[in-house]
């Protein structure tokens, strides 16, 4: 029987608000060894969702490089906020979803997250080091 979503999804969700301080989610991602995370609006729905490659990008993108070269960004403490650079798309998937459909939506989407929904709820969330783990081996 094939593995699905809910056989190896996260249940506990980490998620942030499009209000949350970019230093904010640094530190959650630092703190709690993730990668990124949904984003929920007050009453808790998703959003969007967002990433750490997100983060990277934008200081990146805020800090040109000069010539050849480009020195790393400094975090500048204004009021820059997840809702600047999340995904608003995200892709969500069931509790019954496949685990070969996951990975051939998240590789030909070039993401490596997807939200686990049941109805309108997140019920978990699955990465692609999830699906690595999970990787069918020979005998």
């Amino acid at each position: 029987m094939p593995l699905l979503a809910r056989d190896v999804m996260t249940k506990e969700l980490i998620t942030v608000t499009p209000a949350t301080p970019l230093s904010e989610f640094a530190r959650i991602c630092t703190e709690d060894g993730i990668s990124g995370c949904p984003v929920t609006r007050a009453d808790g729905a998703l959003c969007g969702i967002v990433s750490k490659t997100d983060l990277l990008n934008r200081l990146l993108d805020e800090h040109p490089r000069h010539g050849s070269t480009r020195e790393f960004p400094v975090w500048d403490e204004d009021v820059r906020q997840v809702g600047d650079i999340m995904t608003e798309n995200v892709l969500t998937v069931g509790p019954t979803t496949p685990l070969a459909e996951i990975a051939e939506r998240m590789a030909q989407d070039r993401i490596h997250r997807v939200v686990v929904m049941e109805g309108d709820k997140m019920v978990g969330i699955v990465t692609s080091i999830d699906l690595l783990s999970h990787f069918p081996r020979k005998a």
